[in-house]
């Protein structure tokens, strides 16, 4: 089997690789290609031996072009409608090919995938029908807006349930029980496995510490650790730090007796540099040396350390799942995250 991944974005991008790597260790593995349609797609970096087949480029809005209209214009100028001319014919060619299509995140990726006339199946990362109910029955629609949400008897829309339900669609996997039974009352075939995002984040200690130094432990406590979690797509992710950096300074006042550590859980594909500027702007200084001066060694050696007071902050591009594991609380301010 030929198999084609497609994605829309850095945390479906990250859920795209976790699932290639399991594909890897089937004993007739498929022959695996990528082509992440927003951005990059610099997660497939993990996986070398996984080519990306087609054109790949960042635009201005980061991906949210249903946002902002002036953040489409923007798009269009950037070239949008030709980068999407161009992966609209690798999926067709693919699909020629005799490949089959894997699509993770919304809708974008499944229409890709249906277009292309491959048979294909759909990880939907975007939507839960916990937006719009509960396991009891539907939350209170407070808005007109709210209520058109709900028109259609699901959160997903009936040209999506359309592609999802398409004879050529052969598996659906939403990301959660109530989801996956509520598109089996439509005559989807959805399959009820988890989310893949957390498959990875498992519970034993890799041996990666960010506490605090010994010395500062026994004078102030134990340290408490906060995770950050902005996003991963421009701007929308530096405009969440901004409202973190609120968050950040409340938590050190409120606790000033404690030690406290915040771990900036960083997507690779943004600029640290917005990021720094922030800081600066809070009274946060780099802290001199390396990352070892300040907490025990990790594996991350691009991590940047700064320091305030009570508080040591770190910057992390490579260590997403250390930081929540050793996290007591989560600042999370996106969908993935």
């Amino acid at each position: 089997m030929k198999l084609l991944c497609l994605s829309n974005g850095h945390g479906e991008d990250a859920i795209a690789v976790r699932i290639l790597r399991e594909l890897q260790q089937h004993p007739n593995p498929p022959e695996l290609a990528a082509l992440p349609l927003v951005g990059e797609g610099r997660a497939y970096d993990r996986l070398p031996e996984v080519p990306i087949i087609g054109p790949v480029q960042s635009m201005p809005s980061g991906g949210f072009v249903y946002m902002d209209g002036r953040q489409l214009w923007r798009d269009l100028r950037g070239g949008l409608l030709k980068l999407t001319a161009s992966q609209l014919k690798v999926v067709t060619r693919w699909a020629k090919d005799g490949g089959k299509i894997i699509a993770v995140g919304d809708i974008v990726p499944l229409l890709f995938a249906w277009w292309s006339g491959a048979d294909y199946c759909f990880v939907g990362t975007a939507k839960s029908e916990y937006y719009l109910r509960d396991d009891i029955g539907w939350l209170p629609r407070r808005t007109w807006f709210e209520r058109l949400e709900s028109w259609s008897g699901s959160v997903y829309l009936p040209w999506e349930r359309w592609m999802m339900g398409h004879k050529r669609c052969k598996a659906v996997f939403p990301r959660d029980s109530l989801t996956a039974e509520i598109l089996q009352k439509h005559r989807i075939p959805a399959l009820d496995l988890g989310n893949p995002m957390m498959d990875d984040i498992a519970p034993e200690d890799t041996g990666v510490r960010f506490d605090a130094r010994d010395s500062e432990t026994k004078e102030m406590g134990r340290a408490m650790t906060v995770v950050l979690l902005p996003g991963s797509r421009s701007p929308e992710a530096y405009e969440n730090w901004q409202q973190m950096m609120l968050a950040v300074t409340r938590l050190r006042e409120t606790f000033a007796d404690r030690r406290i550590v915040f771990l900036g859980a960083i997507a690779p594909g943004l600029e640290l540099d917005p990021l720094q500027k922030e800081l600066d702007t809070y009274g946060w200084r780099i802290q001199p040396g390396s990352l070892s001066s300040v907490s025990h060694p990790i594996d991350d050696r691009s991590a940047i350390v700064f320091g305030q007071s009570n508080a040591t902050l770190v910057l992390s591009q490579n260590a997403f799942a250390q930081c929540l594991r050793q996290a007591d609380f989560a600042l999370a301010m996106a969908g993935t995250a």
